[in-house]
């Protein structure tokens, strides 16, 4: 093979392994997850462009303060990060009448158990009054079918929809949705 055959295939062959190798960790986790279900928080979805689809937010976005671990804290006041945020964090899920709630914020990756991998923007107080951790998950659309989405809406404002999400190793990815009776683990 010439010189000039083997440096086009390389050319070639290595955008292919990048594609591939970003497929790799969500095809994982779709085959090999655990499958947990989401509280979301009532929001009102709106896209002329894009279609029907649910703008999702989470229960598990706005942790209470008390959840988060002092050294999470310690290290949002080192880093200068109250209020511009992303500090890599780990939430450790526990199911409780069959929703996954958030128990523990922390900076250090847990060895087992059901957890999930997001960026702790800041701390501050919620809508209710409540100080709160707010996290992304980077789990906030869901396209659903044409000429649904009124009814999706509908549950979406009353936070009645439950999300069903694949989880390995902290990944996560939205798998489904469901319209389902609204938990509150924590109320002021």
């Amino acid at each position: 093979m010439h010189k000039r055959t083997k440096q086009l295939i390389v050319a070639c062959a290595v955008p292919v392994l990048i594609l591939l190798g970003m497929c790799f960790q969500p095809l994982l986790t779709l085959l090999t997850g655990q499958e947990i279900t989401l509280q979301t928080k009532p929001v009102d979805p709106t896209d002329l462009f894009r279609g029907d689809y649910v703008i999702l937010r989470y229960e598990a976005e706005e942790v209470p303060k008390e959840l988060v671990e002092t050294e999470v804290i310690k290290q949002l006041e080192r880093n200068g990060s109250w209020g511009v945020g992303e500090q890599n964090v780990y939430v450790v899920l526990k199911k409780k009448d069959g929703i996954d709630h958030p128990v523990k914020v922390t900076l250090n990756k847990p060895k087992n158990g059901v957890f999930l991998k997001g960026k702790l923007d800041y701390i501050g107080t919620n809508g209710e009054g409540m100080e709160v951790a707010f996290i992304q998950y980077s789990l906030d659309k869901y396209y659903v079918e044409d000429n649904t989405g009124t009814k999706w809406e509908e549950a979406s404002t009353k936070g009645q929809i439950l999300a069903k999400v694949k989880v390995n190793n902290g990944y996560a990815i939205l798998t489904n949705i469901e319209i389902g009776v609204r938990h509150r683990p924590w109320t002021k």
